[in-house]
């Protein structure tokens, strides 16, 4: 299981850097790696791929204040942790009618601010990416793309060497194709509903 330093110093690694014992340490390194560390963390786990050891799901009370206008009428507040919604409530898309236009939208659910917005009974079941801080959590092929991304980031601050960063980008691509090949292998694919043209061919 990997800890922090253990993400940093395998960056150090990547640039050819001597390790760090933590990220209090002294050193320009440490000083520039505490400072990128949780700002990359998070964006990894905002990205395109959804990592599943940062898949989390809730229950959420609804608010006593409603929205003030629009077509939904209750909202939630989103959990402290959350970083992206992945699904409010517990329907699933079925046959997809969206090319007959009832209201001003089609949507479930409205996200704006920290409140999710929709019509859905209390209590609202939700299923989202949380700002999972624990490395012990990560997948180990998360944490190689992880500390490349990091070596990448911060190798001008720490080697200020253009070389030592293509050389980095490079491992990054590879570790990004690798890590969400594999975490996109541990779950069934999901399927897409159908629209009205599959509706009318079942007629």
């Amino acid at each position: 299981m990997a800890s922090q330093v253990d993400v940093c110093n395998l960056a150090l690694s990547i640039l050819g850097k001597p390790t760090i014992a933590s990220l209090a340490d002294n050193s320009n390194a440490a000083r520039v790696l505490n400072v990128e560390y949780d700002l990359i963390r998070r964006s990894l786990l905002t990205g395109r791929a959804i990592w599943r050891f940062s898949v989390k799901r809730a229950s959420l009370p609804s608010l006593t204040t409603v929205p003030t206008s629009g077509p939904f009428t209750t909202q939630y507040a989103m959990p402290t942790d959350c970083l992206r919604v992945l699904l409010a409530g517990n329907t699933w898309p079925g046959l997809d009618l969206s090319d007959y236009r009832m209201g001003p939208t089609d949507a479930g659910y409205s996200i704006e601010g920290r409140n999710i917005l929709c019509d859905y009974g209390s209590p609202l079941a939700l299923k989202y990416v949380y700002d999972c801080q624990d490395p012990t959590q990560f997948d180990p092929r998360f944490v190689v793309y992880f500390a490349c991304e990091l070596a990448y980031t911060a190798c001008e601050r720490i080697t200020g060497s253009d070389s030592k960063q293509q050389l980095a980008k490079a491992r990054r691509e590879e570790a990004m194709s690798q890590a969400t090949a594999a975490n996109a292998l541990e779950n069934p694919p999901d399927a897409f509903a159908d629209d009205t043209f599959i509706l009318s061919r079942l007629q």
